[in-house]
């Protein structure tokens, strides 16, 4: 029972281990042989590939049915989860991050405790329950009380950003009376100064974060990318369509501008009446965004909080291969950061030395899969916000395309980018091919250069009409299929009725990270090639994306919010280290215990991050083995 967990506050830090264990001896966890398992060794803070193995032949096994390959993918889902050798591991990896969690909650109710017997005075004034000049006076002041108050509330302030808070004081109720008379809600905004974070990678994740970071008032975050803000090859011009549930996530991290551009579009879904004739129309819990415009509108928000933003940014801008230079150990530190996350793609991995090792990449190669996707526009009859989802059933043959019908004429002028860009490209690669009268170019130019006049058109046409009327809309539709003879045939037809934009190709490799947190106490040479003292991955840098869309969008928005909720730990935390450790009169153990947390908030981010990953792999997982042909 949790209420065994409690034990007199002078022995909470001597004894934090046996209060993990006990409190959570009652959560179900399964081993690699479904039996309940209760030693928290046993459970999984690194991936292990043989039982990730299992889980792959298992889900294999099962596709190879006929009749199953008949359903849809989320008939597919429900068979597969339903597996105890799929499901267990999942079961595992949280009850591991359920262990990390309460462990961090007994350091806290600890530290909360010790700081409270230094300034129960102050708290009472502060609740106005008692009137105390000192209950109004910021940590500016050196005094014990004060300097103890500020921290206590630090930490309150990190249980409510984690969304813990409900659940500390119903597990500690030692600290209840605080939240009987809302001392809580009357802790007044804190600076974030003692913290300094870098997001390379300005993409769905990178976009969101650095908004979430800026509005939670850190003060210095810098947000880096290759590309540009807008136009051609720049972090906007993403067409890509995406069905997308973690919207309630982006609320916490954008302005509401940027939220309502975001929800603007939530799922509709058309319900049969039991008549056979008429019809209701049902909200999803999903919005439907182009890729792009989300991210505009998440910089946008970033922009309006003040974030520094660096676009056409160099490798070298916040990365040093040698991890040397001419800085003196002094300059050195001072250029140091606490955090770097990287937000940089599925190619994370191979892009920075010895940074596969560290994440402990697992893939399964034979299992890639080769992808369509296709965009049709054109003038709609609709005059509202519609949207829809249109998919063939039946692996191999499936697809799942993504309809809307949109007046935002930014949308189609952002494809026009992406066509400059594959023109550039490809005729770059058709110029360095063996071809001395140069019809590859010819043939390149002459490619690119019916489809940007049939775009110019499509852009004149929508802009025409909607100067004649204000509602008038255009059908933005996006499909993904895997490559082969049967949806090959789609893409022409679509072709044939003259509403293809835009096409590409592209392959989704099944590989999933076992590290997601990576600290300069664990790999020093890292971390200096970053200067930081801890480097982060999230969304596709852990876990490539699949083409239904499943999951990949919200991935990245759950690491964006990770990323948040860890500065703000640690932001709260340095400043607690720099202001109240060496204070007069302070405890002797308060600095040790402050560096257990950083550290332990650092492992939650990692072990949270791997059932995450585990999620999505799993989504990937499916998808890939219901787009290839059957293994047996």
């Amino acid at each position: 029972h949790p209420s065994s967990i409690i034990h007199h506050p002078s022995s909470i830090t001597n004894k934090s281990h046996q209060s993990v264990t006990t409190m959570t001896s009652f959560l179900p966890c399964f081993n690699s042989h479904h039996q309940l398992s209760s030693s928290p060794k046993e459970l999984p803070y690194d991936l292990d590939y043989q039982r990730l193995n299992e889980v792959v032949n298992t889900i294999s096994t099962a596709l190879s049915d006929p009749k199953l390959r008949t359903t849809n993918n989320r008939a597919v889902q429900a068979k597969v989860w339903s597996n105890p050798l799929v499901a267990s591991y999942m079961t595992d990896l949280r009850h591991a991050e359920e262990l990390i969690r309460s462990e961090i909650m007994v350091k806290l109710s600890a530290l909360i405790h010790s700081f409270h017997q230094h300034c129960i005075d102050t708290t009472l004034a502060r609740a106005n329950i008692t009137k105390d000049e000192r209950g109004r006076l910021q940590s500016q002041s050196k005094d014990l009380d004060v300097l103890c108050l500020d921290a206590k509330e630090r930490l309150y302030l990190i249980l409510k950003e984690y969304h813990w808070i409900k659940d500390f004081f119903r597990l500690y109720p030692m600290h209840f009376f605080e939240n009987s008379f809302t001392f809580i809600n009357n802790i007044p905004q804190k600076k974030l100064d003692d913290i300094k974070v870098k997001v390379v990678g300005l993409g769905v994740g990178g976009s969101l974060a650095v908004s979430g970071l800026k509005k939670r008032g850190i003060s210095h975050v810098v947000g880096y990318d290759k590309r540009q803000r807008c136009g051609e090859r720049s972090v906007t011009s993403r067409y890509q369509n995406a069905s997308w549930r973690a919207y309630d996530i982006a609320s916490g991290l954008l302005d509401s501008e940027a939220y309502d551009e975001l929800v603007a579009y939530q799922q509709k879904i058309n319900v049969l009446n039991d008549d056979g004739i008429s019809e209701r129309v049902l909200t999803s819990d999903r919005v439907q965004i182009i890729l792009g415009s989300a991210i505009d509108s998440a910089l946008a928000s970033a922009e309006r909080y003040g974030a520094d933003l660096r676009f056409g940014s160099e490798l070298d801008s916040f990365y040093n291969s040698s991890s040397s230079s001419n800085s003196t150990p002094e300059e050195k530190e001072q250029e140091k950061v606490d955090i770097v996350a990287l937000f940089t793609g599925a190619h994370t991995s191979e892009i920075f030395e010895g940074l596969k090792d560290q994440m402990k990449i697992h893939q399964w190669p034979d299992l890639s899969s080769s992808c369509k996707m296709w965009l049709q526009i054109k003038p709609s009859e609709k005059r509202h916000a519609y949207t829809a989802r249109d998919v063939e059933v039946g692996a191999e043959n499936w697809h799942f395309a993504i309809e809307s019908a949109r007046k935002t004429i930014i949308d189609v002028k952002r494809i026009r980018d992406s066509l400059m860009t594959q023109y550039k490209l490809a005729k770059k690669r058709a110029s360095i091919s063996v071809d001395d009268d140069g019809q590859n170019v010819s043939v390149v130019e002459k490619e690119y250069t019916y489809k940007l006049e049939k775009i110019d058109a499509l852009i004149l046409e929508i802009e025409t009409a909607q100067n004649k009327d204000k509602e008038a809309r255009f059908d933005y539709i996006f499909a993904n299929a895997p490559d082969n003879e049967h949806n090959r045939s789609k893409i022409d037809a679509a072709k044939n009725d003259g509403n293809v934009v835009i096409e590409g190709n592209y392959q989704v490799d099944i590989k999933i990270a076992s590290r997601s947190a990576i600290s300069a106490q664990e790999t020093k040479k890292l971390c200096d090639q970053f200067s930081s003292n801890l480097v982060v991955m999230g969304g596709d840098a852990c876990v490539p994306p699949n083409p239904m869309a499943a999951y990949g969008a919200t991935l990245a928005c759950e690491f964006a919010e990770m990323l948040v909720q860890l500065a703000v730990a640690h932001g709260h935390l340095n400043t607690i280290e720099k202001e109240l450790v060496n204070a007069d009169g302070a405890d002797d153990s308060w600095g040790s215990q402050v560096k257990e947390l950083k550290a332990l908030f650092t492992k939650y981010y990692d072990t949270r991050g791997r059932a995450e990953n585990y999620f999505q792999w799993m989504q990937t997982l499916i998808c890939n083995l219901y787009s290839l042909p059957p293994s047996q």
